[in-house]
């Protein structure tokens, strides 16, 4: 979590360069403001219940530690690629190996300690309108288990390439299949026992994983299911160490970690109110989804590579993105686990309340994750869509995931 982004034991000013800033951590970093982009980047333009399921290794079974956090070097002036190419797996010889290797990516809401604080009031956009595009239920599929070993996620060989899969991914031509028959039972976050929410959040992840294995698979990539551990005080993963009122995706084992005590940021009137948590997951799902389409490293390589403001504006490129592909969940599942339009109206109102302003009680705060109007704004047109390209974030001006 607190990873030196450069080579491991290389000093600045000595051959190497700092991917990033020390401490750097982004679950509780500050969130940032958007300014023009990159050199070599493109100017963006103009405006019942669960499956069946095979058992899945308990999370106490779990091996931790396991995962190293070996530095890595600079990237090169890669030449720009002359047409966009599907991420695949990875490539021997390849330049962002060394930037994959070594990448500890934690990718989270984005909740402080702070954010234990009331949340403002939000507003809510009125009834979630019907999805655009087709509306056909998926018959049933058979949900693998949790996997616990993964393949690599795909990595580009270029920054040209990174540009390619972030603002022409092949699964923006994709639809979600709106709606579906996979029914998501309700629970209590605030009386559940450990064992219960890592059963109910590791069943949501089977219907997570109906919902977008389709579109993945038709646009040419592979969709593990991730395993999901519920932990109750601070944890080490493949990422660091994890602060105990969090949920995060972890790139490094592909691995989502959800702390049970997360239910005490929201207020009162939100902690029992249907889909909140689940909303959560399904946010920390679409970092798997841009995990496994090369999204979440092109999208790093570049935050990494870029300075100040400018690297922030990718990381709220991709937390609204995944703010994006949640809403889009909630209405795929939504009239099967009995969610009424106040409750889809809520989950915005929800969203609206992780914003960077929200949680610092700061208006038009500059961070990393998107200001609550904004995080809002994304997690409706999820709602609203079933068009996987109208989640593409990264051709949609600054001003937008600001």
């Amino acid at each position: 979590m607190t990873q030196q982004w450069g080579t491991q034991g290389q000093q600045p000013g000595q051959g190497g360069q700092q991917w990033g800033q020390p401490g750097w951590n982004r679950p509780t970093q500050a969130w940032g403001a958007p300014v023009a982009a990159q050199p070599g980047y493109p100017q963006p333009p103009a405006p019942a219940g669960y499956p069946p399921q095979a058992p899945y290794p308990q999370a106490a079974a779990y091996p931790q530690g396991q995962f190293g956090q070996p530095g890595y070097g600079q990237p090169g002036g890669f030449p720009p690629a002359n047409r966009p190419q599907v991420p695949g797996g990875p490539r021997r010889g390849n330049p962002f190996r060394a930037v994959l290797l070594g990448l500890v990516v934690v990718v989270g809401l984005g909740f402080f300690a702070i954010s234990l604080v009331q949340y403002l009031g939000g507003g809510s956009d009125g009834p979630v309108a019907g999805p655009t595009g087709s509306q056909t239920v998926e018959p049933p599929v058979a949900v693998p288990a949790p996997d616990f070993s993964p393949p690599p996620v795909p990595e580009p060989e270029t920054y040209g390439e990174a540009t390619d899969w972030l603002t022409a991914n092949r699964v923006y031509d994709e639809t979600a299949p709106i709606p579906t028959d996979c029914a998501v039972p309700q629970i209590d976050i605030t009386t559940a026992s450990v064992a219960e929410l890592t059963d109910h959040l590791n069943g949501l992840t089977a219907c997570l994983w109906r919902v977008w294995s389709g579109p993945m698979e038709s646009a040419g990539f592979q969709l593990p299911r991730p395993p999901v551990t519920v932990y109750t005080e601070p944890i080490t993963t493949g990422c660091g160490s994890l602060d105990d009122v969090n949920a995060v995706y972890c790139a490094a084992d592909q691995h989502i970690y959800y702390a049970k005590p997360l239910y005490k940021i929201f207020p009162a009137d939100q902690q029992k109110a249907p889909f909140v948590i689940e909303s959560v997951l399904a946010h920390e799902f679409g970092h798997t989804i841009q995990a496994r389409t090369g999204i979440l490293i092109s999208s790093m390589a570049w935050e990494q590579k870029s300075t100040g403001a400018a690297a922030k504006v990718f990381s709220r490129r991709l937390e609204v993105q995944a703010d994006c592909l949640a809403g889009m969940f909630t209405v795929a599942v939504g009239g099967s686990s009995g969610l009424s339009n106040d409750n889809l109206s809520n989950l915005q109102d929800v969203m609206y309340n992780l914003g960077d302003d929200v949680l610092t009680g700061k208006a038009n705060y500059d961070g990393d994750h998107g200001l609550g109007k904004s995080r809002k704004k994304w997690f409706t047109t999820g709602q609203q869509n079933s068009q996987i390209g109208t989640c593409n974030t990264y051709t949609a001006p600054e001003s937008a995931v600001r």
